[in-house]
């Protein structure tokens, strides 16, 4: 019996010892971890980072895309890499202030996603700028499907912080009909526990700690992922769209519900976007949005888009007339505000050359955009900042 009981005694001394060596692990591992984020708070040697979950930008991230079944109008193999800030572009200038630095926003026709890094309008853009320009950083932060509420929680969240000295805006056509969030604009401020780096993200709003890690792991973890698009339906035989043909009436019925609900929050997210960049210094231009479709046969190809079905209950003609809407709304804000705008909707040509699909840019598409934009945008800037420019005399006409 005595046996049973020192036998007894010494589980429960071993099992004691066990809990009471977990609780100061647990206590000590607290206040480091505890100490640790004070520090970050007080001082964080890491600079600048995402700061959790409020945007998720794909740090790091190479994909490889193949299209191997298409017309041939876009490159077979490209490979598609974002840099430590999630954008397609070089890394950020060790004095960042001191350079000329420049950022594309926008939706899928910004981000380029099918085009490889070398041939985006934006990479363009800064080539041509850069003959011209000294100091010259340009990265493109466009995200597939985002709207003007997208590029509102963009600049909130992440690019006020970077302060680039421009942001060029090319909006339109993921804002056509919307006057709430779209679930595109969601994705990219969700939270959401599906795995480690999202977790992170979660946390990360209320712990340096957590951002630290998180900045860390999606440093130290680049993401690399193949994309076989076998069908590549991104291409589109403009010959074979259907046949379609809107009716004066209906016509009229969708141009009046585009402007009785939709133009008017249009105009005021814009005016919010200029807002937020002049009250952190940051010269805003605007970019309406070109595509293929509109009243006229296209030359190249020989089709009548403004007789074919290109969107849902729309034929070329009508789609064109309310995107130019919205178009139109761009230029009014440009005006009222005093901000360039640089009218892609009008100078950009209609042919089908330029485009893989009825919005998207072939290379050749890229090269031309890139070359209005940089048209009129290099006249403004020689004059806005003549501290980079290296003509002997800054350009008359530019504006302010």
């Amino acid at each position: 019996m005595a046996q049973k009981e020192v036998g007894s005694t010494t589980l429960r001394t071993k099992v004691s010892n066990v809990v009471k060596n977990i609780l100061v692990l647990l206590i000590s591992l607290t206040l480091v971890l505890g100490v640790c984020e004070i520090i970050l708070r007080i001082y964080n040697p890491l600079g600048f980072r995402i700061k959790g979950d409020k945007i998720i930008l794909p740090i790091n991230k190479k994909e490889i895309i193949h299209h191997e079944h298409g017309l041939g109008k876009l490159d077979k193999v490209v490979v598609h890499q974002r840099n430590s800030l999630g954008f397609r572009g070089s890394e950020p200038p060790a004095d960042f202030p001191r350079d000329l630095t420049i950022v594309t926003v926008g939706g899928s026709t910004t981000e380029c996603f099918d085009l490889a890094e070398d041939k985006t309008w934006p990479h363009l853009l800064g080539v041509n700028l850069q003959s011209d320009f000294k100091r010259l950083w340009l990265n493109n932060a466009g995200l597939s499907g985002n709207s003007t509420f997208g590029h509102y929680i963009l600049m909130q969240d992440y690019l006020v912080k970077l302060k680039p000295k421009v942001v060029i805006f090319l909006v339109g056509i993921n804002d056509l009909g919307i006057r709430g969030e779209r679930d595109f604009d969601q994705r990219i401020h969700g939270v959401n526990f599906r795995s480690l780096e999202r977790f992170l993200a979660s946390a990360a709003v209320y712990s340096e700690l957590a951002t630290a890690a998180l900045n860390l792991y999606r440093y130290y973890f680049p993401k690399s992922v193949m994309i076989n698009n076998q069908n590549d339906p991104q291409e589109i035989d403009f010959k074979n769209l259907p046949i379609f043909t809107v009716s004066v009436l209906s016509r009229s019925a969708m141009i009046k519900d585009h402007q009785d609900h939709y133009l008017r929050p249009y105009k005021a997210r814009l005016e919010r976007l200029i807002t937020i960049c002049r009250e952190h210094d940051i010269m805003p231009v605007l970019l309406t949005q070109p595509v293929l479709y509109g009243e006229d046969v296209e030359e190249t190809s020989g089709v009548d888009l403004s007789h074919r079905l290109v969107a849902q209950d729309m034929d070329g003609a009508t789609a064109w007339q309310v995107l130019e809407l919205y178009n139109g709304v761009t230029r009014e804000v440009g005006r009222e505000r005093g901000v360039l705008v640089i009218d892609l909707a009008r100078e950009m040509p209609k042919n089908s050359g330029y485009y893989y699909d009825l919005m998207h840019y072939t290379n050749a598409g890229a090269a031309r955009l890139a070359d209005i934009v940089a048209s009129h945008l290099g006249p403004v800037l020689a004059q806005k900042f003549p501290e980079y420019y290296r003509g002997s005399v800054t350009p008359a006409s530019a504006i302010h």
